[in-house]
């Protein structure tokens, strides 16, 4: 039995001139109102192999932050995407299209959802009749989407920054955004303990808040950024903790 794996780069950093396999230049969508006839996805396969891509919406688990598996399959997404389901050849370029329908979303806030895409590799055709089973393991790919109402900025998460406010209660360290953005963190720290991306996977949602667990005893200012429209990090903020 043979195991062949397939996988997918998210995304390129600044300092990646020429990445390899499937590429997207981009870190997150985001989906102005304005935008009446839909946003584009772009992926390039710059690899040697044909794939079938696979594209879906997704719900984001606001306890996890990872994509909701348990109400993707009954609730109706607000956003459809085109071609669902495309082959994908060589050094070819494939623009996905991501359109609303007709479920209401806040018109004072953002909404995020997940962009899920599968490539699937193409099997090669046997040359004789001796044919070996394959297992082939395929990597999803998730990358946020975020629809942004009329009224908010196109870039409006590095002022979001500035405002965000932190308190402790014990052991939880508690993120107030009074913003109408979904805040995602490249960095946060307090004191001597910094957050792993596990617990930065946590966004803090537009006009509420988010907790996070801290180990026993952990004292000092809060340092953070976030991750802007373009997935560059904002400028480092710092605050003194309220302490209850």
């Amino acid at each position: 039995m043979v195991l062949a794996f397939s996988t997918i780069n998210l995304s390129v950093s600044a300092e990646q001139k020429d990445p390899t396999g499937i590429s997207f230049y981009v870190l997150r969508v985001i989906y102005p109102e304005s935008e009446k006839r839909g946003v584009t996805l772009r992926a390039y396969n710059k690899t040697s192999s044909v794939y079938l891509m696979q594209s879906w919406i997704q719900p984001v688990d606001t306890d996890t932050g990872d994509v909701g598996l348990l109400n993707s399959t009954s609730t109706t997404m607000p956003f459809i995407i085109t071609p669902p389901l495309q082959r994908f050849e060589p050094g070819e370029e494939l623009a996905l299209r991501i359109r609303r329908t007709g479920v209401e979303l806040p018109n004072d806030r953002e909404s995020v959802y997940f962009i899920s895409m599968k490539a699937i590799p193409g099997q090669p055709v046997p040359k004789d009749k001796q044919i070996t089973p394959n297992v082939t393991l395929t990597v999803v790919t998730n990358m946020k989407l975020f629809y942004r109402p009329e009224g908010l900025p196109k870039r409006g998460v590095q002022e979001a920054a500035v405002q965000l406010k932190f308190s402790q209660q014990g052991d939880t360290l508690i993120a107030d955004n009074p913003t109408p953005f979904w805040l995602t963190f490249s960095h946060l720290s307090i004191g001597n303990y910094k957050l792993n991306n596990d617990q930065m996977r946590l966004m803090v949602p537009p006009k509420g808040q988010q907790q996070y667990h801290l180990p026993q005893a952990t004292r000092g200012d809060v340092e953070w950024q976030l991750i802007d429209e373009e997935g560059w990090n904002t400028p480092g903020q710092r605050q003194s903790l309220t302490a209850h």
